[in-house]
Parts: structure tokens; C-alpha cells; sequence
């Protein structure tokens, strides 16, 4: 029995150890670097499916078919993810398989790609030595938002605090050296929020739930106590903000830009508040989707995408963002704002784990709201 124990051990680990190597990305000589090239250009395009998180696209896709002018690139951005979603999985019941590679926010993929069994494992596809090497990354490796480390990998580095803006004319922002600060009392009835449907998640409300200085009863008080006007159209809540109908909003999406049309809106510095910052990604994910019909050209596209070349063109497609950057570490500083650089001296809790992608203790914890009003 001893004897029949050890050889299965053996076996396992034997096992283990290939699985654990084939996950691992191995570098590329150039020749077979420029063997896989010459193969996606045979095979002509690369069809690329991306939500509107990923910036302005068009300026991505033009910077690869630069570098690469014989791979036709086919972009599809019709929105949001949960729009496009729609659109994967009606091609495949057709028995059409038109997409490469898709593009959107991690917890998005997570919720709808991976649980379908839509994507196969990265790794093996990463192969330029610019992408493979991990001195490179942030931490040293990798970041992926899926519990076995292969599929969902996360590119996108933007800094997270407690997502709440105010209107800069109404809040004094000197005045706010905690998130609590701006869900006391007094602003009772004066707080707009994002209403999510269940399939949306949300990386910042994550966030708010796992962080040991907010958690469950900072989302409480918000979506109870502060007795908050819902809106579901993005631009809703931003344009009830820089008008002051409501002086905070909760969730507000692309105040950034706002802020840079010389509206009085800002979101929380998580620099300036007493709250642990974040680092995660609510819009950049990448993952290969399998049965692809360009196999050599898909991975061109990856491999120059995750590259230095192809994140700096990815930060400059999100000019616009301020907090918005790149899990590579050797983007030129020059080219990315203040709040999207990471700091040597502040300790970041990191958001996107695999741990914390499932929304419904989160979802369960809103509707007990709806049901108590």
C-alpha cells in the first residue's frame, strides 16, 4: 500500500510539474519569432472584439497596423461589454467563430466569458521576450483574474479609492481627509448612484466591500441611510453632478473627462484620504478566445499589444483618463498622469483577486436594500 501510495505521488507531482511549466510563457527566438509574423501575414487579419473600456480604439488598431501593415486588422467595438457579449455568443450558436481576441473589463470576462468556457489559456501564446519578461510587470508577474492563473489577464493598472465625486462649488475638498466624511448625515437626499444590473459587477464597488476601512456598512450607508436617487445612464449621474442637483455622486463614470471640460467635478483622491488606495482594473483585460480563426495572427496581436510598444499605445488611447496606466513597469513616465503612477511608498490592496470576482454576496447585499425601502 505504501508502495502503491509513493508511485501515485510520484505521479501527481510528475503531473503537477508539466501542467505548472506548460502555464508558464516561454520567450521566442527571433526566428521563431518572425516564422510566427510571416504566418499571420499569410493568414492576412486578426479580428479583435473590444468594448468601448478600452479607449479610443481606433488609435490602437492604427498604431498595430502600423507596425504590422500586412495583418488586416478587423476591430469590433459596439459599446459596453454587456452589449458585445450578446453579440460573441449569437455568432457561436450560429456556428459562426469570427473572434481572435477579445478586450473588456476584467470582472465583465469574468462573469460572462470564463464561466462559459469561451477562452482558452494565455500563456502558451505569450512568447516575445518584451512580454515574457516579468521584470517587466508590476510585482514581478503576471496578473490574472481567474483562480487557475491562464485565462483573464489583466493589463489595465489604474489606482481605485472609495468611488465617490462631488461637485467642487458645493464640497469644500480641503475639508475630506476620509471617505466617511462625505456620507455623514448632512447629505442625506443628496447623493446620486449607479443602479448595476446583475451581470454588470463593479471593480470599485469591490473594492468598497473587501477594504477593511469601508466594507459592507460604508455601501449600507450609501444605498440606505443617505436615502440616494439611482440613475442608470452613465452620463445621467455626471451631468446631475456638475449642475449641482446633487452635490456627490456615487459610482459616476468618466468624471475625468469632465473635469478636463472645465466642469466643478472631481473624484476622491485616494491620495488624500486616510483609506488604503487600490490598484486594479475596471476596463482592461485581455483573453484569446478559443476556436479563434487567426491562430498566428491572434498572437501577434497579444504579444504586441502586452508589449511596451503596444501599452503605450493603449495609455495614449486613454489620454483622457487620469488614473488610468499599465501593470508594465517601464512606461515612460511623461506620458502618464500623476494619479497613474504607482508610488514606492504607499502599500496598494490589490482588487482584482479571484477571490473577490464573485459580485453576488455584493448583489445580494444591494437587493436587501431594494427590499427594505
Amino acid at each position: 500500500m505504501k508502495r502503491r501510495n509513493l508511485i501515485m505521488a510520484i505521479l501527481l507531482a510528475l503531473v503537477w510539474t508539466e501542467c505548472a511549466s506548460a502555464a508558464e510563457p516561454k520567450s521566442a527566438t527571433n526566428q521563431e519569432w518572425e516564422s510566427l509574423v510571416k504566418k499571420a501575414e499569410e493568414e492576412g487579419e486578426v479580428a479583435i472584439y473590444a468594448s468601448d473600456s478600452i479607449g479610443h480604439a481606433q488609435s490602437i488598431w492604427a498604431a498595430f497596423q502600423k507596425r504590422y501593415p500586412k495583418i488586416k486588422l478587423l476591430g469590433t467595438s459596439v459599446g459596453r461589454g454587456s452589449d458585445l457579449f450578446p453579440k460573441l455568443f449569437s455568432e457561436r450558436r450560429a456556428g459562426k467563430y469570427l473572434a481572435d481576441v477579445f478586450l473588456a473589463g476584467p470582472t465583465a470576462i469574468h462573469l460572462n466569458l470564463y464561466p462559459a468556457k469561451v477562452i482558452d489559456p494565455l500563456p502558451p501564446a505569450l512568447i516575445h521576450p518584451n512580454v515574457t519578461d516579468l521584470s517587466k510587470w508590476w510585482q514581478g508577474k503576471h496578473h490574472y483574474v481567474d483562480p487557475e492563473g491562464q485565462y483573464n489577464f489583466m493589463y489595465e493598472s489604474a489606482l481605485y479609492g472609495p468611488p465617490l465625486s462631488f461637485n467642487t462649488s458645493i464640497v469644500n475638498e480641503k475639508e475630506i481627509k476620509s471617505a466617511w466624511d462625505l456620507v455623514q448625515p448632512q447629505w442625506k437626499g443628496k447623493i446620486a448612484v449607479l443602479q448595476l444590473n446583475a451581470t454588470q459587477g463593479s471593480t470599485a464597488l469591490a473594492y468598497v466591500y473587501h477594504h477593511p476601512q469601508l466594507g459592507p456598512k460604508f455601501i449600507e450607508r450609501i444605498y440606505r441611510d443617505l436615502e440616494p436617487t439611482f440613475f442608470r445612464d452613465l452620463r445621467q449621474g455626471t451631468d446631475w453632478l456638475s449642475q449641482g442637483k446633487f452635490p456627490i455622486c456615487f459610482l459616476c463614470r468618466r468624471i475625468d473627462r469632465a473635469q478636463m471640460q472645465g466642469l466643478p467635478v472631481t473624484e476622491l483622491d485616494p491620495y488624500a484620504i486616510v483609506e488604503r488606495p487600490g490598484i486594479g482594473s475596471g476596463s482592461g483585460s485581455i483573453v484569446l478566445v478559443n476556436r479563434h480563426p487567426h491562430p498566428s495572427a491572434a498572437r501577434v496581436f497579444i504579444n504586441w499589444f502586452l508589449s511596451q510598444e503596444g501599452q503605450i499605445a493603449f495609455r495614449q488611447a486613454n489620454s483622457d483618463e487620469l488614473r488610468v496606466g499599465s501593470m508594465r513597469e517601464d512606461l515612460p513616465q511623461d506620458i502618464l498622469p500623476a494619479l497613474a503612477r504607482r508610488r514606492k511608498d504607499k502599500d496598494y490592496l490589490f482588487i482584482n483577486r479571484p477571490e473577490w470576482m464573485d459580485f453576488k454576496p455584493i448583489q445580494a447585499l444591494l437587493d436587501q436594500f431594494k427590499k427594505s425601502k
